[in-house]
Protein backbone atom coordinates (compact mmCIF):
# COMPACT_ATOMS: atom_id res chain seq x y z
CA UNK A 1 0.00 0.00 0.00
CA UNK A 2 1.86 2.55 -1.32
CA UNK A 3 -1.00 5.75 -0.73
CA UNK A 4 -4.31 6.03 1.84
CA UNK A 5 -7.29 8.28 0.89
CA UNK A 6 -9.78 9.75 3.36
CA UNK A 7 -10.73 13.02 4.53
CA UNK A 8 -8.70 15.32 5.89
CA UNK A 9 -10.46 14.85 9.27
CA UNK A 10 -9.86 11.80 9.21
CA UNK A 11 -6.53 11.28 8.43
CA UNK A 12 -5.62 13.61 10.93
CA UNK A 13 -7.23 11.68 13.78
CA UNK A 14 -5.26 8.50 12.75
CA UNK A 15 -1.85 10.81 12.71
CA UNK A 16 0.06 8.64 15.13
CA UNK A 17 -0.54 5.86 12.78
CA UNK A 18 1.02 7.74 9.86
CA UNK A 19 4.21 8.59 11.86
CA UNK A 20 4.74 4.99 11.87
CA UNK A 21 4.70 4.46 8.51
CA UNK A 22 6.21 7.62 7.03
CA UNK A 23 6.44 5.73 3.04
CA UNK A 24 2.25 5.53 3.18
CA UNK A 25 1.54 8.87 1.14
CA UNK A 26 -1.75 10.35 2.57
CA UNK A 27 -4.09 11.82 0.35
CA UNK A 28 -6.87 13.86 1.23
CA UNK A 29 -10.46 13.28 -0.22
CA UNK A 30 -13.98 14.79 -0.13
CA UNK A 31 -15.08 12.16 2.18
CA UNK A 32 -14.68 8.71 4.21
CA UNK A 33 -16.98 6.60 1.97
CA UNK A 34 -16.42 8.41 -1.46
CA UNK A 35 -12.91 7.24 -1.03
CA UNK A 36 -14.20 3.84 -0.73
CA UNK A 37 -16.25 4.16 -3.55
CA UNK A 38 -12.92 6.04 -5.53
CA UNK A 39 -10.64 2.85 -4.75
CA UNK A 40 -13.24 0.90 -6.14
CA UNK A 41 -14.11 2.37 -9.26
CA UNK A 42 -10.77 2.98 -10.01
CA UNK A 43 -9.47 -0.34 -9.44
CA UNK A 44 -6.31 0.84 -6.88
CA UNK A 45 -4.12 -1.52 -5.69
CA UNK A 46 -1.78 0.17 -4.42
CA UNK A 47 -3.73 2.30 -1.95
CA UNK A 48 -6.13 2.36 0.79
CA UNK A 49 -9.07 4.08 2.59
CA UNK A 50 -9.94 5.29 5.76
CA UNK A 51 -13.44 4.83 6.31
CA UNK A 52 -16.40 2.86 8.25
CA UNK A 53 -17.26 -0.68 8.34
CA UNK A 54 -20.61 0.03 6.83
CA UNK A 55 -18.47 1.87 3.42
CA UNK A 56 -16.14 -1.20 3.75
CA UNK A 57 -19.55 -3.46 3.82
CA UNK A 58 -21.19 -1.70 1.13
CA UNK A 59 -18.12 -1.51 -1.20
CA UNK A 60 -16.37 -5.39 -0.40
CA UNK A 61 -13.07 -3.73 0.66
CA UNK A 62 -11.36 -5.92 3.29
CA UNK A 63 -10.79 -4.02 6.63
CA UNK A 64 -6.86 -4.41 6.83
CA UNK A 65 -6.30 -2.65 10.03
CA UNK A 66 -8.94 -1.03 12.89
CA UNK A 67 -8.58 1.08 15.86
CA UNK A 68 -5.73 3.07 14.28
CA UNK A 69 -6.94 6.59 15.97
CA UNK A 70 -4.67 8.52 17.55
CA UNK A 71 -6.95 9.31 20.34
CA UNK A 72 -9.92 6.74 21.21
CA UNK A 73 -11.86 8.73 23.34
CA UNK A 74 -12.36 10.65 20.03
CA UNK A 75 -15.85 10.17 18.79
CA UNK A 76 -17.20 11.61 15.08
CA UNK A 77 -20.12 12.96 15.08
CA UNK A 78 -23.19 13.21 11.92
CA UNK A 79 -25.90 15.50 12.06
CA UNK A 80 -28.96 15.26 9.64
CA UNK A 81 -29.99 18.81 8.48
CA UNK A 82 -33.00 19.86 7.63
CA UNK A 83 -34.76 22.81 6.36
CA UNK A 84 -37.71 23.16 9.19
CA UNK A 85 -37.16 23.36 13.04
CA UNK A 86 -37.52 20.08 15.23
CA UNK A 87 -37.19 20.40 18.95
CA UNK A 88 -36.40 17.30 20.61
CA UNK A 89 -38.86 16.43 23.31
CA UNK A 90 -36.60 15.69 26.02
CA UNK A 91 -32.71 14.89 26.32
CA UNK A 92 -31.86 18.23 23.58
CA UNK A 93 -28.92 19.90 22.91
CA UNK A 94 -28.38 23.72 21.02
CA UNK A 95 -25.86 24.95 19.16
CA UNK A 96 -25.15 28.52 19.13
CA UNK A 97 -22.38 31.19 17.83
CA UNK A 98 -22.17 34.69 19.60
CA UNK A 99 -19.91 37.54 19.54
CA UNK A 100 -19.47 40.31 22.51
CA UNK A 101 -17.31 43.47 22.91
CA UNK A 102 -13.79 43.60 23.06
CA UNK A 103 -14.04 44.86 27.09
CA UNK A 104 -12.98 43.28 30.10
CA UNK A 105 -15.54 40.42 31.50
CA UNK A 106 -17.43 40.46 28.91
CA UNK A 107 -17.15 36.20 27.90
CA UNK A 108 -17.47 36.03 31.50
CA UNK A 109 -21.05 37.93 31.39
CA UNK A 110 -22.07 35.83 28.54
CA UNK A 111 -20.86 32.31 30.07
CA UNK A 112 -22.67 33.64 33.40
CA UNK A 113 -25.86 33.84 31.94
CA UNK A 114 -26.00 30.00 31.52
CA UNK A 115 -24.22 29.92 34.69
CA UNK A 116 -27.09 31.53 36.62
CA UNK A 117 -29.93 29.05 34.95
CA UNK A 118 -28.22 25.93 35.58
CA UNK A 119 -27.61 25.43 32.33
CA UNK A 120 -24.59 23.00 31.59
CA UNK A 121 -22.19 24.07 28.66
CA UNK A 122 -21.21 21.00 26.78
CA UNK A 123 -18.47 22.89 24.32
CA UNK A 124 -17.01 26.10 24.07
CA UNK A 125 -14.45 26.98 20.80
CA UNK A 126 -13.20 30.39 19.74
CA UNK A 127 -12.76 31.72 16.30
CA UNK A 128 -11.08 34.74 15.39
CA UNK A 129 -13.70 37.91 14.24
CA UNK A 130 -12.13 38.22 10.73
CA UNK A 131 -11.37 41.88 9.63
CA UNK A 132 -11.24 42.46 13.40
CA UNK A 133 -8.42 42.09 14.93
CA UNK A 134 -8.69 40.77 18.91
CA UNK A 135 -12.30 39.82 18.28
CA UNK A 136 -13.85 36.33 18.15
CA UNK A 137 -16.76 34.50 17.99
CA UNK A 138 -17.83 31.49 20.35
CA UNK A 139 -19.60 28.77 18.92
CA UNK A 140 -21.29 27.08 22.09
CA UNK A 141 -22.98 24.07 22.98
CA UNK A 142 -25.33 23.85 25.71
CA UNK A 143 -28.09 21.18 27.17
CA UNK A 144 -31.39 21.85 26.77
CA UNK A 145 -33.39 23.78 23.91
CA UNK A 146 -35.07 27.25 23.21
CA UNK A 147 -38.51 25.97 23.86
CA UNK A 148 -37.54 25.17 27.61
CA UNK A 149 -37.79 28.78 29.68
CA UNK A 150 -34.92 28.62 31.36
CA UNK A 151 -32.53 28.40 27.81
CA UNK A 152 -35.10 30.58 25.89
CA UNK A 153 -34.54 33.70 28.71
CA UNK A 154 -30.68 32.71 28.51
CA UNK A 155 -30.68 33.78 24.96
CA UNK A 156 -32.48 36.45 25.45
CA UNK A 157 -30.24 38.15 27.85
CA UNK A 158 -27.47 36.83 25.97
CA UNK A 159 -28.94 39.13 22.82
CA UNK A 160 -29.05 42.07 25.01
CA UNK A 161 -25.20 41.64 25.51
CA UNK A 162 -23.79 40.08 22.20
CA UNK A 163 -22.65 42.24 19.30
CA UNK A 164 -24.03 39.05 17.31
CA UNK A 165 -25.93 36.31 18.18
CA UNK A 166 -27.74 33.20 16.29
CA UNK A 167 -29.17 29.70 16.94
CA UNK A 168 -27.24 26.93 15.21
CA UNK A 169 -29.74 24.43 15.70
CA UNK A 170 -31.48 22.41 18.03
CA UNK A 171 -31.24 18.23 18.15
CA UNK A 172 -31.15 15.50 20.16
CA UNK A 173 -27.87 15.00 22.16
CA UNK A 174 -25.74 12.31 20.45
CA UNK A 175 -25.58 8.41 21.87
CA UNK A 176 -22.20 6.40 21.11
CA UNK A 177 -22.46 3.81 18.81
CA UNK A 178 -20.51 0.65 19.72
Amino acid sequence: MRRVYSHPQALEQCREFFEKWPAIEVVPAYDTAGSAKLLVENQWHDAAVIASEWAAEQYGLNILHRGIESNEKNYTRFLILEKQPRTPAENGKTSIVFSVPHTPGSLFKALAIFALRDINLLKIESRPLHGSPWEYVFYLDFEGTPSLSHCKKALEHLGEIATFRRVLGTYEKGSVIE
